[in-house]
């Protein structure tokens, strides 16, 4: 009975089965980000060239720890925006802000971004909008669900704790002291994203978190990770939709001039740490793990030498 059992599985075509397993994962985690035709049109113009950076691994392989570890990054961030929240309504409650920066933002030459709005449209806004509201998770998953057909597992890591993973709990040090009110709110302007907020509270909790700008620092992270593929169509539309997406936080007057370099630079430096935790992670791996997942990389160096 085993042994028939055991011959029924490995007849199996478990690249086939981890393809569509695949396929249905990537669905849902659209459909929990409630993706427009825009964000799915974008996903397809990041795949166009995937096999220029594909490691050789063979699917089934790369399937056991890839499908593991893209569910995890799923659950992640499904539960991570309740988490966020949570976290910021208990910074509000407890009001720990040292440092207000609000005045001293507002006074400093050309701070608010005003000349980021010299050439505004209503058809310009409506696609600001669209990139800002995206943005702050869309970016990440474009590179993890394209880092996930390279069949790379580190590169999925490097991604993902370059983005939020690392980014969330190093920046809520700078959002706990600091209290820094978005742009449009410290000058009575509209809130041209039109949020409707039910409670003078409930304003003041989305509105108060603006140093360093983690728009800006997710997306120029996942920018500055892709710029290391070799597709450049993929490199290219990273570094358009990111460089959009920090340009946005100024256009629709969110984010201060400074909120945006300070994000830029923790970026990188989450990006540098990020780099570190994988290389000693990857010392202390079992020799075992490392010699299973890459077994098809050696035996393709041994048939090339005795060629």
């Amino acid at each position: 009975m085993y042994i028939r059992v055991k011959g029924w599985l490995e007849s199996l075509d478990w690249s086939h089965y981890g393809i569509i397993a695949s396929i249905y994962l990537i669905w849902q985690i659209g459909v929990g980000g409630n993706w427009s035709t825009a964000c799915w049109m974008l996903l397809l113009i990041c795949l166009l060239g995937v096999r220029q950076d594909q490691v050789d691994v063979e699917w089934k392989r790369f399937f056991i720890f890839g499908l593991p570890l893209l569910y995890l990054f799923y659950y992640f961030y499904g539960s991570g925006n309740d988490l966020w929240w949570n976290i910021a309504n208990w910074m509000f409650e407890n009001n720990r802000h040292p440092w207000e920066w609000d005045v001293a933002m507002n006074s400093i030459p050309y701070n608010d971004a005003a000349w980021a709005r010299a050439f505004n449209t209503p058809a310009l806004d409506a696609a600001m909008v669209w990139v800002y509201n995206y943005g702050f998770v869309l970016s990440l998953w474009l590179c993890i669900v394209r880092s996930f057909w390279t069949r790379s597992i580190k590169k999925m890591f490097s991604y993902a704790l370059s983005g939020h993973i690392m980014q969330f709990p190093l920046i809520l040090p700078f959002y706990n002291l600091i209290m820094l009110r978005e742009v449009w709110y410290v000058k009575g302007q509209p809130d041209l994203l039109g949020r409707v907020f039910a409670t003078e509270g409930d304003l003041t909790l989305y509105v108060m978190n603006c140093f360093p700008s983690m728009h800006t620092s997710i997306a120029f992270a996942m920018l500055l990770v892709s710029l290391r593929e070799k597709d450049r169509i993929f490199k290219y539309m990273m570094v358009t939709y990111c460089s959009l997406i920090i340009i946005s936080t100024m256009y629709l007057q969110i984010h201060w001039v400074l909120d945006v370099f300070a994000g830029m630079a923790f970026a990188y430096g989450t990006v540098k740490l990020a780099d570190l935790v994988i290389r000693i992670a990857s010392n202390w791996l079992p020799d075992r793990l490392k010699s299973y997942y890459n077994s098809k990389q050696k035996k393709v160096y041994k048939d090339t030498m005795a060629a």
